[in-house]
């Protein structure tokens, strides 16, 4: 099992920058604001009998629970992001490409000075941080929906891009449920953008083999059957000989799935591993990011941590983690979570900052 993990709560980019040494994570996962310009308030149970955490008793009503906020998704261009956009220009640390800085600047006068730039000015300084740490065999995963990931693509592909490292897959998580709008196509997707520090990073293929289908469900080619097992028969272009190519994929060796993931639903009212808060990933979606990109022993960090699924899943399968969250009740939920998941001897095995 991993050693010591830390939990960290405060802002992350205080914390990436002072308390992460240089060149430390394998894989980083965020699952950051995503400039919906909402407030996610989140009422959590302090009875405990449903599992969920127990937020400040100060705030409780009559009825036993208590409201906190989870976390704040409204950006507006105040006095932090004018801060932020003029050490970004001035680089006096040096932390920044000079691509990054040009494209900032570059934004300025077809945004203006408002929600959305200030939105990302603060990505591109924790985007700069979050590199700082990562080894140069790590990866960083970052999950975000259509409203702004046009623009952050830009950003990443300046912070890493530059420096030798490079984009590797825009996955599209696929999921229903919830309503449907009759004036334009159900908006049921997210979108995680893949990108590696450098031209060696870790990807193990075997770690997230998925089913593959066969039959009517076969998707192109036809089902062969040779000395007890069954393997779809693909052909492919021909090649300058006239010779066309073809391709057997042996069911039973099941396949790596494509860009496009179909096969993992979003948290369901239902669901056990539910808690409650309002962003709250599944399990599932980081298991298979944390397999394919880190191996047992490695060092995962999600500097958005939230409800813990990262923890959660990189405790589950022996990588040691960093968790960074600016709201107490996100820090409680995941110290919660963790001790009903593992036990309470977990515990100690957690050093809490910040709080």
């Amino acid at each position: 099992m991993p050693g010591q993990n830390l939990l960290f709560r405060g802002d992350n980019l205080e914390v990436l920058r002072n308390h992460i040494t240089h060149s430390t994570v394998d894989l980083c996962y965020i699952d950051p604001p995503f400039h919906s310009q909402r407030n996610y308030n989140q009422i959590y149970n302090n009875a405990g009998g449903d599992g969920r955490a127990r937020a400040d008793n100060s705030a409780a009503g009559g009825d036993g629970r208590a409201r906190a906020r989870a976390f704040s998704d409204t950006w507006s261009w105040d006095d932090a992001a004018t801060e932020g956009f003029d050490e970004l220009l001035a680089n006096d640390g040096g932390r920044y490409h000079a691509k990054t800085i040009d494209l900032i600047r570059g934004l300025q006068p077809v945004l203006g000075r408002g929600s959305l730039l200030a939105y990302l000015v603060g990505m591109a300084r924790r985007m700069a941080a979050i590199h700082h740490v990562l080894k140069p065999t790590g990866s960083l995963f970052l999950h975000c929906d259509p409203v702004a990931s046009h623009y952050l693509k830009l950003l990443l592909d300046s912070t890493f891009c530059p420096w030798g490292g490079d984009f590797r897959n825009e996955i599209v998580w696929c999921y229903s449920h919830g309503g449907k709008s009759n004036r334009w196509f159900g908006r049921k997707h997210d979108l995680i953008f893949f990108y590696s520090k450098s031209e060696t990073y870790q990807f193990d293929p075997r770690a997230v083999r998925v089913a593959m289908r066969s039959g009517t469900q076969s998707f192109g080619g036809r089902l062969v059957t040779e000395n007890g097992r069954k393997y779809r028969l693909v052909y492919g272009t021909k090649n300058a000989r006239g010779e066309t190519r073809y391709y057997k994929y042996y069911l039973d060796e099941g396949k790596v799935p494509e860009d496009w993931w179909t096969d993992i639903n979003s948290i369901q009212a239902s669901s056990a591993e539910r808690r409650g808060y309002p962003t709250q990933k599944p399990e599932a979606l980081l298991e298979r990011i944390i397999g394919a990109c880190s191996r047992p022993g490695d060092t995962v960090l999600d500097a958005y941590c939230g409800s813990g699924t990262s923890m959660v899943a990189a405790e589950r399968h022996h990588r040691a983690w960093i968790g960074i969250d600016l709201s107490p009740q996100a820090i409680s939920l995941v110290l919660e979570r963790m001790r009903d998941t593992f036990g309470p001897e977990i515990l100690e095995r957690i050093a809490v900052s910040g709080l």
